[in-house]
């Protein structure tokens, strides 16, 4: 009951305010599959559908999640702790991928939980892609096609999709695109900015009904 009354008063000063503070909200990766889908296709065919290559198992990653809430965006960070597998490809530890104002929306899930997803388009960046054999980038800025992450759920999670248009590689022959898939665990963050993301969730949901 306490906690209830807490919770209560915490939204009413959140609420209270003519314009909520703007805030960014970091979380770090904590574990999880990290890469664990992906796919190399020859350049002009479907990806993901078609692959020449898929990745063969999950690869750890480190890196982090950052919602920003003035614009109402999200800046994102994953470096390969382990090498990803595509048959004769390897994607090596190091291997850097990130993305800066990817657009987004959150959404109250009942409970303090907040999802958050992409609502605009964006790309991203790989830097460096290191590789055994090496593999000449042709273009190293991939679309993000999908982020999502999830939070004050007890099992936080977010997850992030690139490609295929924009990562295009060659290895002495035709041109490949890669597609990659993230997934992966973070923290629950602290109750004044879920309590905030849940307000601006509640916010955006009244002006999509008006």
């Amino acid at each position: 009951m306490r906690f209830r009354r807490m919770m209560g008063l915490l939204v009413g000063l959140v609420l209270s305010m003519s314009t909520a503070a703007a805030f960014a909200l970091t979380v770090p990766v904590t574990g999880g599959p990290g890469l664990d889908q992906g796919e190399i296709c020859l350049s002009g065919s479907l990806c993901p559908g078609t692959p020449t290559f898929t990745l063969g198992g999950t690869a750890a990653v480190s890196g982090s999640f950052t919602y920003n809430s003035g614009p109402g965006t999200v800046d994102f960070s994953l470096t390969l702790t382990a090498p990803a597998v595509f048959g004769p490809v390897t994607v090596l530890p190091g291997t850097t991928f990130s993305a800066v104002g990817v657009p987004v929306a959150s959404f109250p899930l009942g409970g303090g939980a907040v999802a958050i997803a992409q609502s605009g388009f964006a790309t991203g960046l790989v830097s460096p892609l290191l590789s055994a054999p090496p593999l000449t980038v042709i273009a190293n800025t991939p679309e993000v096609s999908a982020l999502s992450c999830f939070l004050g759920t007890g099992a936080d999670q977010c997850g992030v999709s690139l490609g295929a248009g924009g990562l295009t590689v060659n290895g002495g022959g035709p041109n490949y695109d890669v597609f990659l898939t993230f997934n992966v665990n973070v923290p629950e963050p602290a109750t004044m900015s879920l309590v905030g993301l849940g307000v601006l969730g509640l916010g955006w949901a009244g002006r999509k009904r008006a």
